[in-house]
């Protein structure tokens, strides 16, 4: 036999062998020493064993002490991380929209309780269902701000405002007649005629709605209870109109004088008063029959000219027992808009020593006045337009051309009766500006004083006033901390030889003051100062 046929003979293990050589192979041993086992158990079993197989054992070892997770493994516990994941972030996701409408139902809460507390504050005879959402959105913070409907922005969240006025007739002073124009709540005691005068108090419902992310509609509920102000024991005004018109009561004919109102009563008081604006007027109401129930009084007006003007107004009427005990009285809003507004009056202004034409006048008397417009001769748009000018009396045209006469004039608005838009009215007289206007001379002696927080500026009037013939100084600017045109702090109007202006409170810090002369073409003159306290 050849060398090399003998020696693979020779490696070939029996089957005893190799069951003690998978016996051994399986001992544990340290990781790393699979080499060492294996020549050990091939010495032991015959120094002649195979080659072969002690390098296959090798090489099964091996490849099982570096084995790792099977793939099944992996996505196993991938897709057990994923699961926990999500839950985790469903948790979080419930938790935040939880808190999101907490917070909404909190918002809806204290806006609810805002509404019950201006109710108390509402006239008592103006609290009825079409006019109460009229008086709450005249307070700060309760105004009308949503696109439909009487509703308040608060955040992104639109909160709507839902309420329900009624009348409570305690039923342990037996019951009343009630009129048919009166709304008595669903719980009042029964009607009856023990009661002169059944309306108790009035109940308020405030219910705020809103609507949550999810599509679902959250809502609370506030109730106030209103004390009738009247004596039970005095008579009660029922109503009170003007004759021959119908709610809400505007007067627009130019041609009316005079308007007579009608008025009825609980039951024959002794006297009647009227009231305009909350003071009585005279002569009082006269009883219109025999009943004594009907009353009549006239409010003149007067002509458009001269008369009242236009602009919202409150009247209202109180009986009187033989006692001089009144009841509940009762008001109605009386709009009179007979004409256009007037001209706006007293338009001064002029050139400044920063570029700008500022041009100021006084404000309309007239009630119904929604804002103003300052339009310059040749300019396509106004200098200073409605939108942005609304009630102010001062208007800044911050880049007049570079001519030597410049035209100025304002218009006031009002609403329209027919359309509710804005409308013109008269135009005033037109200010010239003239480029060749020398400034006033400035003030002297400009001191400071301080007593606590409060500063006193003290100076003197220039002497003579101003350069100009038939001109003269018109009031004073006050800077502070510095004398750009930001820095411009008060304006006050003194013809006194010394002239005194004080800052209060100042908080016990220290500014600079400084002072201008301008006359009555808005030239200014150069500041004196600073003074620093």
């Amino acid at each position: 036999m050849e060398p090399t046929a003998r020696l693979r003979s020779s490696t070939t293990p029996s089957a005893a062998d190799r069951g003690r050589l998978r016996r051994l192979a399986g001992c544990s041993i340290p990781r790393g020493g699979a080499e060492a086992r294996l020549a050990k158990a091939s010495t032991a079993l015959n120094s002649g064993a195979g080659t072969a197989d002690v390098s296959r054992v090798t090489r099964h070892r091996s490849s099982r002490d570096q084995s790792g997770f099977s793939l099944v493994e992996v996505l196993v516990a991938a897709t057990i991380l994923v699961v926990g994941a999500m839950v985790t972030l469903t948790v979080v996701s419930a938790a935040s929209r939880a808190s999101a409408v907490n917070r909404q139902r909190d918002a809806a809460t204290n806006l609810a309780r805002e509404v019950v507390e201006a109710v108390h504050a509402v006239p008592y005879d103006r609290l009825t269902a079409t006019s109460v959402a009229t008086e709450l959105q005249r307070v700060p913070g309760l105004a009308d701000t949503a696109a439909s409907g009487y509703g308040v922005i608060r955040g992104a969240v639109t909160f709507t405002i839902a309420l329900d006025v009624c009348i409570m007739d305690d039923p342990t002073d037996g019951g009343g007649i009630r009129a048919a124009t009166t709304t008595f709540c669903s719980n009042s005691g029964p009607a009856g005629t023990a009661d002169k005068n059944p309306e108790d108090y009035k109940r308020v419902v405030a219910r705020v709605t809103w609507r949550h992310a999810n599509g679902r509609t959250g809502s609370v509920v506030q109730t106030a209870l209103i004390s009738n102000p009247g004596s039970a024991s005095g008579p009660a005004v029922r109503s009170i109109a003007p004759r021959g018109r119908t709610a809400p009561y505007v007067v627009t004919d130019s041609s009316t004088t005079a308007i007579v109102f009608d008025l009825t009563t609980s039951f024959a008081p002794r006297t009647v008063n009227w009231l305009l604006d909350g003071t009585v007027q005279q002569p009082p109401a006269a009883m219109n029959g025999t009943s004594g129930l009907a009353w009549t009084f006239t409010w003149t007006i007067g002509p458009v000219a001269t008369g009242v003007l236009d602009g919202d107004y409150i009247v209202s009427g109180e009986a009187f027992n033989d006692y001089g005990v009144s009841g509940p009285g009762r008001q109605e809003t009386v709009i009179l808009n007979r004409r256009v507004p007037f001209e706006p009056r007293q338009v001064a202004g002029g050139r400044t020593k920063f570029g700008t034409v500022e041009v100021e006048w006084t404000a309309n008397a007239e009630r119904d006045i929604v804002g103003y417009e300052v339009h310059r001769e040749g300019a396509s748009t106004p200098v200073c337009a409605l939108a942005a000018q609304k009630l102010d009396t001062f208007c800044v045209d911050p880049a007049p051309p570079a001519d030597p006469r410049l035209h100025y004039w304002v218009l006031a608005y009002d609403k329209d009766p027919a359309t509710g838009l804005p409308r013109a009215g008269d135009r005033s007289d037109t200010l010239e500006v003239v480029d060749a206007n020398e400034p006033p001379n400035a003030p002297a002696t400009l001191t400071a004083s301080r007593s606590g927080s409060a500063l006193t500026l003290r100076w003197q009037r220039p002497s003579p006033g101003d350069p100009d013939p038939l001109d003269d100084v018109a009031f004073y600017r006050v800077y502070r901390d510095g004398k750009s045109l930001g820095d411009r702090y008060a304006r006050w109007f003194d013809e006194s030889a010394t002239v005194t202006w004080s800052d209060t409170p100042t908080d016990g810090v220290a500014h600079s003051y400084w002072v201008t002369a301008v006359d009555k073409h808005f030239a200014e003159s150069v500041a004196v100062g600073p003074v620093t306290l």
